[in-house]
């Protein structure tokens, strides 16, 4: 049971680091140096760093330890590109079925989106903004599409953590909060062409927001 704690304690602190930008992505994580900044064993630390491994949030490389994971944009736009195509088709489909219920609830995840940005709180907006990406494939009841697309955000919420400039903005900067109001508006409207629209664009900014900017020296 001493075990378990420590390693759930490990992932926790490892992966708030993460969160908190206190770990960037490259960084070598070495299991002596974890260890001493948390007080306790390798093994626990290991373990943890194996679930983070599995999170995509670190890489363990074969004869060079372990490192946060740090993504090429190739493979980031790979995934939003599949993203794009299954959310806009998703946003399109459940226009004509959504409910005073389902509206009700985007609408609060609305509001609990302004309130991570507030508090700094960067867990509580990647789980918000999870949910509100997931609520037109909900909709729609097929199952299939909603595998599909929990599967890709919960894929994409790595590059997310990774790379997103959450602190950076606020409330009034943040791009994705009245982008998500205007989706939110094209299906309480009922017109999935505009929902398709907007979801496409959303992601789009999304994908941008995380690409790596280019050098100055750059030619």
């Amino acid at each position: 049971m001493q075990k378990n704690i420590a390693e759930t304690i490990a992932y926790e602190q490892i992966k708030k680091a993460i969160l908190l930008k206190r770990l960037l992505p490259g960084q070598r994580l070495t299991e002596q140096w974890l260890g001493e900044n948390l007080k306790m064993s390798r093994t626990p630390v290991r373990a943890a760093l194996k679930k983070l491994e599995e999170e995509r949030l670190v890489e363990i490389i074969t004869n060079r330890g372990a490192f946060v994971y740090k993504p090429d944009m190739k493979e980031i736009k790979d995934v939003f590109d599949v993203r794009i195509l299954l959310e806009s088709y998703a946003a399109k489909m459940s226009a004509d079925h959504i409910e005073e219920t389902d509206l009700g609830k985007l609408y609060l995840l609305l509001e609990e989106e302004k309130k991570s940005y507030r508090e700094k709180n960067f867990e509580k907006f990647i789980n918000v903004n999870s949910e509100i990406h997931l609520m037109p494939a909900l909709i729609t009841k097929n199952k299939v599409l909603i595998q599909q697309v929990r599967s890709l955000i919960y894929w994409s919420n790595c590059y997310i953590i990774l790379k997103d400039p959450f602190y950076e903005r606020s409330v009034d900067t943040a791009m994705n909060i009245p982008e998500h109001k205007i989706i939110v508006q094209a299906l309480e409207a009922q017109d999935g062409r505009a929902a398709e629209k907007a979801v496409k664009k959303h992601l789009n900014t999304t994908l941008k927001s995380l690409d790596d900017p280019v050098s100055i020296f750059d030619v």
